[in-house]
C-alpha cells in the first residue's frame, strides 16, 4: 500500500459554491473529475483535494460526523483485490468497518473504516487515480 493519502473534507452543502470560487477563481486551481454535483474536486500540481457535502460523505462512509474529525483519509491501492486485502487486515488489527466494500459513484471500489483512535479511512481503487511508482498519486485525467 502506498503512503499517499487524499484528504476528503466534509463541509456544509451551502459552503461548496464559496469553496469552488476561492480555489478555482482566486487560486487558479483546476477542477478534477469525475464531476459530482454539489462537490468540489480540485488539483494543483500533484495535490488533490476534494470537498464533499457533510451529509453525502457521512452517508457513504457510515462514520458518525458528530464524533469524528472533518477529514476522512483515502488511501489509493493498485487493484480491487488490494482493497479487499487492506480492509480485511484493518479489521483484523482492530478497526471498525463503517461502510462495506462495494462499487461506488464515479467507478470507485472502496470500503470505509475507523481506526482505534476514531480516524476515518477509505481504502479505494479508482480507474482514474492510482498510486505512482514514487508513492504519489497518478491521475488519468479526462480529456
Amino acid at each position: 500500500m502506498m503512503d499517499q493519502a487524499l484528504h476528503m473534507h466534509m463541509v456544509p452543502a451551502a459552503d461548496v459554491a464559496a469553496l469552488r470560487a476561492f480555489y478555482i477563481d482566486a487560486l487558479g486551481w483546476k477542477t478534477w473529475g469525475p464531476d459530482m454535483p454539489g462537490s468540489v474536486m480540485l488539483r494543483a500540481g500533484t495535490a488533490v483535494i476534494v470537498f464533499l457535502p457533510r451529509d453525502y460523505l457521512a452517508k457513504e462512509s457510515g462514520i458518525d460526523v458528530s464524533a469524528t474529525a472533518r477529514a476522512i483519509n483515502a488511501v489509493f491501492v493498485e487493484s480491487k483485490a488490494d482493497v479487499d486485502s487492506q480492509i480485511a487486515r484493518a479489521l483484523a488489527a482492530g478497526a471498525a468497518l463503517t461502510s462495506p466494500v462495494r462499487d461506488r459513484d464515479g467507478g470507485l471500489y472502496s470500503g470505509y473504516f475507523t481506526d482505534p483512535e476514531g480516524n476515518g479511512w477509505e481504502i479505494v481503487w479508482s480507474p482514474v487515480m492510482r498510486p505512482g511508482a514514487d508513492g504519489g498519486l497518478t491521475l488519468a485525467l479526462p480529456q
